[in-house]
């Protein structure tokens, strides 16, 4: 069946993707994608003129899943530190549910010598912005703590998102998998301690007095 030309397209993006995540951004090419479409190589080359237009054109598709993803997770109905733990787990949750999407996300966000790499650091600073946005909301909340700059947190937590992807890429246990968010978590949040100093109702501690020397 003839496919229009945003069918042929939509098509061609979802081989795009699956190439790219089976032999990476630097190997994958006109012709992989067009054997996955089962279409000529030119026909591949009409809706991507070039090599640079196949990466970007995947890479828009990345971008916009996450983006998306995240938006999605984002629910300021709930509290800051659910919110928070439902990014994490939406974030680590894509290599089961959008398994190529993780992989070319995880093979990007080290391509540091690629002409790739400042595209993915403007992906990174707008994800960390809205993943911030939370942190501010949980502090004025008083669920996290005040000591802590939102964007540097904002920053170790998606990178440790990045490490729960590939902790479950090579097979870590589900159990596992959800004790590392939670201490993602725990680790902005304010502790019962903290809590109590800030209302004042915390019991001085005894201090200990050194033995008289008679």
């Amino acid at each position: 069946m003839r496919l229009s030309h945003d069918k042929r397209r939509q098509q061609l993006m979802a081989c795009a993707i699956r190439v790219f995540a089976k032999h990476g951004l630097v190997a994958s090419t006109h012709a992989q994608v067009a054997a996955a479409a089962k279409i000529s190589v030119p026909a591949v080359f009409f809706y991507f003129t070039t090599r640079e237009s196949l990466i970007g054109a995947v890479l828009t598709q990345v971008e916009r899943f996450y983006t998306t993803a995240l938006a999605s997770a984002n629910d300021p109905s709930l509290s800051a530190d659910r919110t928070l733990m439902a990014m994490c787990r939406t974030m680590a949750g894509t290599l089961e549910t959008h398994p190529d999407y993780s992989r070319i996300w995880i093979e990007w966000s080290v391509a540091v010598r690629s002409k790739i790499w400042p595209r993915f650091l403007k992906l990174h600073d707008a994800i960390a912005r809205t993943v911030a946005k939370v942190i501010e909301r949980g502090q004025r909340e008083g669920v996290f703590r005040r000591d802590i700059d939102p964007r540097d947190e904002a920053a170790i937590l998606i990178s440790a998102s990045g490490a729960l992807i590939q902790m479950k890429e090579t097979g870590a246990r589900p159990e596992r998998m959800e004790r590392f968010q939670q201490s993602m978590v725990q680790s902005v949040m304010v502790q019962d301690q903290d809590k109590s100093r800030r209302r004042g109702t915390q019991r001085p501690r005894a201090v200990k007095r050194s033995p008289t020397i008679q």
